[in-house]
């Protein structure tokens, strides 16, 4: 599906109509003077500015703390210099770069330019604050919005920013302690400990410290288990002013864009269209972005996931999450145990490590596979600053502000799309897709609308899924089906996007996020990672292990491959998949011994053992995955692969008491008499 590109319309318009131009840049002011009302509002106080937002322990002056844009556009129409203000400086320098996009135009030099203006915007978007960066950040994985230029610019979007001072730090945290207690009552270094940070971001940053061992707010039996040293992240002050009025002027630019009065003018709905399409993208990062700034939700968030990992098996003990000290934790501070290690950036940075990260990665999609079809509770964080390999070997995970939750009916979905995808069943993955909320069910529904989409999504996701390497090999390989039947189809196939555009739902905005990450990690490693092979053993599992009516379908799916005779293969393939996330389950305590002892500086990292597909396996781990198979095949609760079987196995013995009956029948008719 062809991507909304606006730059690329601009030229092919351009040449046409040399008068666009102008009305592209009449449309920019005048998006930019609806804007700025919208945002600005017409009453208040002219006085107030973003610092009118101070938190004292509980309220931020009325100020909402959630992703709310009516009550958001209230409080800042109230204070209608400071939104005027803002919107103004950013709406300058926004006409300055779009003006430079129009001289380009102008000269036809859109596309020797492309890189040099996507670069522009992504020092603009820089410029501004922690908002636009998570807001660029997001709309990063989006192909389907901007053009590949800036795509490949916006994921070079950093979150820095210079530290705030301690003396803010100390008072912030003073608010949280509450009235009576004081950082000389909690802290035995309180004099020094907040005098320079550890670590700055745009939303806090963390300094380390030591608990008194009477601190008020947490319990002994709490300090012995944990520890007294701890990781204290503090908010920046006034940060919630700052991103609510940046998120509305940002939502307010593209709601005046997208009511750009269009006509017939294609260069103006292409504008238009792409404002929209903007608009859901924000949404959605803004809510996960509002919740980051509560750090409350991050304890809670911290504590639910630290749960789902110890009852899990594959990762109980190889996934660490820092203890959170709730006593000591609010809305803008953060009291967690302080955890040693190397984050997983040193890690990579070492051409030694390799088999070390290649387990890593291993853990890393395991944990992920967990949190994504098991506990449906995904950390939608995972940069490789976020991952710390311990002493211990245990790999821990920090930063929980933003996750996301995927539904019983999503988990499924996703499971079903997999075990099509990796069976090579495309014509299936179309209705995932569906269920997926990708594409609209009367597109599947169509029958010739089938006969063009398929052989165009089999062929694709072939390129994309069928084997490992990275996003430039596989982009040479589409580039090159120009000449293949997708090629013959794209003219219908551009018809049918224009009346059944391919969405990205929301929700799957940090799941591709989470995954892509994860792939160029297994990237770093081995240039012929393919994160659905590596997703598949998990897969397979739930769908043996699984005896729901939907995991039956998919399961039947796969080994019959829509035939009514089993598949051999399919039937090798599963079973491989199976042991080999058993086998994982056994390797957990080697992988967490072996990385520890490459921290510690005992094992050369190249002469650790094992790979990501060459692990050589005990005979006990082999007895472990036997026993799992059998344990699955000798349920005495049954399950739907004993009626697979026992259904060959029918089929079987029907099949040979044919053979036999018929050979009987031969045999006696070869001893019969000759007729008179």
């Amino acid at each position: 599906m062809a991507a909304w590109r606006v730059e690329s319309a601009v030229a092919a318009a351009a040449g046409d109509e040399p008068a666009l131009a102008g009305a592209v840049a009449a449309a920019i002011v005048a998006g930019a003077s609806l804007a700025i009302a919208r945002v600005a509002g017409v009453s208040g106080d002219d006085d107030a500015s973003t610092k009118s937002t101070h938190y004292d322990g509980e309220t931020y002056d009325g100020l909402p703390t959630v992703y709310d844009i009516p009550a958001i556009r209230e409080y800042w129409s109230e204070r209608p210099l400071a939104s005027a203000r803002r919107a103004g400086g950013l709406v300058a320098k926004l006409s300055a770069w779009a003006l430079s996009v129009l001289s380009d135009v102008a000269s036809g030099k859109v596309e020797t330019n492309s890189r040099k203006r996507a670069a522009a915007m992504r020092d603009l978007i820089s410029e501004q604050g922690p908002a636009f960066v998570k807001v660029g950040q997001a709309i990063a994985i989006r192909p389907d919005l901007l053009p590949q230029a800036y795509l490949d610019e916006l994921q070079k979007l950093l979150d820095q920013v210079a530290p705030f001072g301690g003396a803010e730090a100390r008072s912030t945290i003073e608010a949280s302690l509450g009235d009576g207690v004081t950082l000389d009552d909690v802290f035995e270094d309180a004099a020094t400990a907040f005098a320079q940070p550890v670590a700055a971001a745009s939303i806090g940053q963390v300094y380390k410290a030591t608990l008194r061992p009477d601190a008020p707010g947490v319990d002994q039996s709490e300090s012995d288990a944990w520890g007294r040293v701890v990781a204290v992240k503090v908010q920046r002050p006034d940060i919630l002013g700052v991103v609510t009025l940046d998120l509305l002027v940002i939502r307010s630019l593209l709601e005046a864009a997208a009511r750009i009065p269009t006509g017939n003018n294609a260069l103006l709905q292409q504008v238009v269209q792409t404002a929209e399409g903007f608009i859901p993208v924000l949404d959605v990062a803004a809510e996960r972005f509002m919740e980051e700034l509560d750090y409350g939700l991050e304890a809670n968030n911290a504590s639910r996931f630290e749960a789902d990992m110890a009852r899990t098996e594959v990762v109980r003990g190889a996934v660490k999450v820092p203890h959170v000290f709730r006593g000591l934790s609010g809305r803008c501070v953060l009291t967690q145990e302080w955890v040693t290690g190397r984050k997983l950036t040193e890690i990579t940075a070492d051409p030694a490590s390799g088999p070390v990260r290649a387990k890593l990665v291993q853990t890393l999609l395991n944990s992920y596979m967990v949190q994504f079809l098991d506990t449906g509770f995904l950390h939608a964080d995972p940069h490789p600053g976020n991952f710390m390999l311990m002493p211990d070997g245990r790999l821990c995970i920090l930063d929980y502000g933003m996750m996301t939750e995927i539904s019983q009916d999503q988990r499924i979905a996703f499971i079903e799309y997999i075990a099509h995808l990796s069976a090579r069943e495309y014509d299936k993955t179309l209705g995932d897709l569906v269920n997926l909320g990708f594409v609209p069910a009367s597109l599947a529904d169509d029958p010739a609308n089938r006969a063009i989409v398929v052989p165009v999504l089999a062929e694709t996701l072939e390129t994309l899924y069928g084997s490992g390497g990275g996003i430039t090999a596989k982009t040479d390989a589409l580039n090159a089906q120009s000449a293949s039947r997708v090629g013959e189809l794209s003219d219908k196939l551009e018809a049918l996007a224009k009346d059944y555009p391919l969405q990205l739902p929301p929700y799957f905005v940090l799941i591709l996020r989470a995954f892509g990450t994860l792939e160029g990690l297994g990237l770093s490693v081995d240039e012929n990672y393919a994160i659905v092979d590596e997703c598949f053993p998990y897969v397979a599992r739930r769908m043996l292990a699984d005896d729901s009516p939907r995991m039956r379908a998919a399961l039947r799916s796969f080994v019959y491959g829509g035939g009514d005779r089993l598949k051999v293969s399919r039937v090798r393939d599963i079973a491989t998949g199976f042991r080999e996330f058993t086998n994982n389950l056994g390797e957990t305590e080697q992988v967490a011994a072996e990385a520890a002892a490459v921290v510690a500086g005992r094992v050369d990292p190249a002469q650790s053992s094992g790979g990501l597909s060459g692990t050589t396996k005990t005979s006990a781990e082999i007895d472990a995955a036997t026993r799992d198979a059998l344990a699955l095949v000798f349920s005495a609760e049954g399950n739907h692969l004993q009626e697979i079987l026992v259904e060959e196995a029918v089929r079987a013995a029907d099949s040979l008491a044919r053979n036999a009956a018929a050979q009987g029948w031969r045999a006696l008719g070869a001893r019969a008499p000759p007729p008179a």
